[in-house]
């Protein structure tokens, strides 16, 4: 018996601990340098960022990784017509 499902009467996501603590063990070769971000969007639309680093410098590693990927997005999107490269 086939019920509809009401997308609006469904309770808020909310990330599995369990599956975070899972991609976490799945990145690096040591816990000397293990950590992600997750950058999602939730069913409302809310975008929703998870990070876990086992060291302040692999936290910053990944924020700069960050920060470089949306330098060089912004590039794609908004060439520099002036620049002489």
């Amino acid at each position: 018996m086939s019920e509809e499902i009401d997308p609006e009467s469904l309770p808020g996501f909310i990330m599995p601990q369990n599956l975070m603590h899972q991609i976490y063990e799945f990145t690096g070769t040591s816990e000397e340098n293990k950590g992600f971000l997750l950058c999602f969007v939730d069913q409302s639309g809310t975008p929703q960022i998870y990070s876990q680093a086992c060291s302040p410098v692999i936290e910053m590693g990944l924020r700069k990784t960050i920060e470089d990927y949306i330098d060089e997005f912004n590039l794609v999107i908004k060439p520099d017509i002036n620049s002489e490269e």
